[in-house]
């Protein structure tokens, strides 16, 4: 047995057992930043839309300083 290629073959194997660890990390950090910006995006939203309603309500209940132009 030719034990120096055995080592060789051992290295390679575990330099690319190596490298997928890497792409998976980088790919599962990158899925897990999208994750926190759509869910940052939702409770931007989700407030957003609080404000929205609570606005046109206060509008609608008479906080408007508009005059009238009949009356």
């Amino acid at each position: 047995m030719n034990w120096r290629l055995f080592g060789w073959l051992a290295a390679l194997f575990g330099g690319a057992i190596i490298a997928i660890w890497l792409v998976a990390t980088i790919i599962g950090a990158a899925f897990a930043f999208l994750g926190g910006l759509i869910k940052f995006a939702l409770v931007v939203g989700i407030i957003g839309v609080i404000g929205w309603f609570g606005y046109k309500g206060y509008k609608a209940i008479g906080g408007s300083e508009r005059r009238q132009i009949r009356k």
